[in-house]
């Protein structure tokens, strides 16, 4: 009960830190996920910013990877937790251990950078319009949000709808990521599953309705 609260004060907080903190993820999920805080620095002549979060069913394994321009690259970041509330990982020192993400940093060149991106504009290409779509927290999918050249943009690889598998930036951002946390495939999703919430993308495909 108490996350689902956390989860629906998200719908009106805004993201401004760290999304790996338990208690402001609870709050700011949403808005991260939209990547407001990229759609509000978006501007020409600025660095690209990109997003990618996966949602391999919500309770079970969470991953986000953010790229930011830097001077002669990228400053790469890969966050990621399994089962939320996994008690293995308590400590007195830290008892918000069980919820945090594990996050790892390294500074890609140019031409590192370079494949991501392209591989990402390779899949975007071949996706269905992610304008209007609404995607459960039981699911698997990724979320998207990036500001690349100047323009802003949200876009939606589902399950059922796109092969996750087959997605050719995936591997090119698991090649960065030193979280040591391993990599959810997908699976079938049966049932409908405990404090399920939703995301929808809007109809500009620049944002999230809440």
């Amino acid at each position: 009960m108490l996350a689902a609260a956390g989860l629906l004060l998200a719908a009106c907080t805004t993201y401004t830190g760290s999304v790996s903190n338990p208690v402001e993820r609870s709050l700011t999920w949403f808005s991260y996920v939209a990547g407001d805080d990229i759609r509000k620095a978006c501007r020409g002549g600025g660095r690209d910013h990109f997003r990618f979060v996966y949602n391999a069913v919500y309770e079970k394994q969470i991953r986000t990877y953010e790229m930011q321009g830097v001077e002669g690259g990228a400053q790469y970041t890969a966050r990621a937790r399994n089962e939320s509330g996994q008690v293995s990982r308590f400590q007195f020192s830290n008892p918000l251990g069980p919820w945090e993400l594990s996050s790892t940093n390294v500074t890609l060149t140019n031409a590192q950078a370079a494949v991501i991106v392209d591989a990402f504009s390779r899949d975007a290409a071949a996706a269905p319009d992610p304008a209007d779509r609404q995607v459960a927290s039981n699911e698997f999918y990724w979320i998207v949000s990036a500001c690349n050249a100047g323009r802003f943009r949200v876009w939606l690889f589902e399950q059922d709808k796109t092969d996750l598998s087959a997605l050719a930036f995936v591997p090119e951002l698991r090649r960065y990521d030193e979280t040591g946390i391993a990599f959810r495939e997908v699976k079938p999703v049966e049932g409908f599953g405990d404090n399920v919430f939703y995301i929808k993308i809007n109809a500009a495909a620049d944002g999230i309705i809440r």
